[in-house]
């Protein structure tokens, strides 16, 4: 017996012979598992690298020196030593391998594709961002405009945003149709027709009926016979909302109505805590004690307003566009003829919280001099026709990217900032706004011209 024999001394005529074979068929089985395994261990890797799975990264984007994308024609345009730039985020569908790169970053987050999505297809959402852009874009140009002294829109009309149901006009003026004329009296204004309709109309002895000219976009005006309801109602004149920040109690005032009884009493962004002495911990709050209400009555209201808290009295109105069967309109506006035409040329970017970055742009390219004195100013935020700067999404992803960018300050609106803060910790420099004009001062402290643009329409 050989020394493998007593290897194995319970398997039945094992000889020299058949331990020679058995080595050489163990040999071939490790040769062959070990292929298996490797083919199966290269399946697993390709599959890791290749198969998608229901996730999505955000990323650090790049920054954009927006300049480059501004053309001017009819006007003189300048360039500046500075730059303003906007920030991007990159949106990547996950791979298993990509997914634990991405979980081990502290740059990115990783979300299901039902949370990013939300219903929509990637081609859908694609297409709902380069909208957004184009509003973006537009809204940038006309807030600039504004800002230097320039008519950019005029009124035009009433748009219909939503009819009350069962009312008047239900199933007789829709979305966008656009209101004219009331009884022959011109309307350009959503708050022209607020007055009328809580005015004269509104008197007691007033018509029961009126006749509104309007018309669906592409059609002719046509003529619509109205019958008034006698709503006495008090109507605060807000419109609510949830909180942007996710924070604070009371009713959250997210619109104030134009021609309303609020307007320069209350504002966007105010907490209604209290009414009455009753407190307030939620808009619909407000609800039982406004029905008790009539048009006319003064009330109180406490309110919180950035860090103070204010008390304020306000003189009910009437529901007056319900009165017509208008649950909500609001003024249709047309571009005024300039005699120079601003554009950008975006391409793959998507979404509107490049609109801040774009204003400024707008601005230094249109006028002499420096708006940033030679900084390197990284900017995000949404940004209105009249200048009013709002949240963005991606601030995490965005601060990253602007540090990377050896940014000098980067400007973001004040219900992202502590995002941002927790993203960058003290790495870099970042501002809050909720306007242009308080963006410009942070620039201007770079030495630039960003306080001293002219503003009286004239380049």
């Amino acid at each position: 017996m050989s020394e493998v024999h007593a290897a194995a001394p319970n398997l039945p005529g094992i000889g020299d012979d058949f331990d020679a074979q058995d080595d050489e068929h163990s040999t071939g089985l490790g040769t062959k598992l070990l292929a298996v395994g490797f083919f199966l261990g290269l399946i697993a890797a390709v599959a890791a690298v290749v198969i998608e799975i229901p996730y999505f990264s955000l990323e650090p984007g790049d920054t954009f020196t927006t300049e480059e994308f501004v053309s001017v024609e009819g006007a003189d345009s300048f360039t500046s030593e500075g730059e303003v730039s906007f920030v991007t985020v990159t949106q990547r569908r996950l791979t298993p391998l990509t997914w634990v790169i991405s979980s081990l970053s502290d740059s990115d987050e990783i979300f299901h594709e039902d949370v990013l999505l939300q219903g929509q297809t990637l081609d859908e959402q694609r297409e709902e961002n380069a909208q957004l852009m184009l509003t973006s874009q537009n809204n940038a140009i006309a807030s600039a405009l504004d800002h230097l002294g320039y008519e950019t829109a005029v009124p035009a009309g009433v748009v219909i945003i939503d009819v009350v149901e069962g009312g008047a006009l239900d199933g007789v003026l829709s979305r966008n149709d656009v209101i004219s004329e009331v009884d022959g009296v011109s309307i350009t204004e959503a708050s022209e027709l607020f007055a009328l309709l809580s005015g004269p109309l509104a008197e007691q002895d007033g018509p029961s009926s009126i006749e509104i000219v309007a018309a669906r976009p592409g059609t002719e005006s046509r003529t619509i016979t109205v019958e008034l309801t006698n709503d006495t109602r008090g109507f605060l004149g807000i419109a609510g909302g949830e909180s942007p920040n996710g924070e604070g109690s009371g009713a959250f005032v997210a619109e104030v109505i134009e021609g309303g009884a609020s307007v320069g009493l209350l504002q966007a962004g105010d907490h209604i805590i209290g009414f009455e002495g009753m407190e307030i911990a939620s808009f619909d709050d407000l609800v039982p004690p406004l029905i008790e209400r009539r048009s006319g009555d003064l009330v109180s209201l406490e309110v919180f307003r950035g860090e103070e808290t204010l008390t304020v009295e306000v003189e009910l109105g009437v529901r007056a566009l319900e009165t017509a069967g208008i649950l909500n309109a609001d003024t249709q506006f047309r571009d005024a003829d300039l005699p120079f035409d601003v554009g950008f040329t975006t391409e793959d970017v998507g979404g509107p919280s490049a609109g801040l970055a774009f204003t400024l742009t707008v601005l230094d390219v249109l006028t002499e001099g420096d708006l940033t004195g030679g900084a390197n100013v990284v900017v995000t935020g949404t940004i209105d026709r009249v200048g009013n700067v709002g949240r963005v999404g991606g601030l995490h992803q965005k601060s990253f990217a602007a540090l990377d960018d050896d940014a000098e300050v980067f400007i973001v609106p004040e219900g992202n900032f502590e995002e941002a803060r927790a993203a960058v910790d003290q790495d870099l420099r970042i501002e809050a706004v909720s306007t242009l004009e308080e963006a410009l001062e942070i620039i201007a402290e770079f030495g630039g011209n960003a306080t001293e643009l002219p503003t009286d329409g004239t380049l």
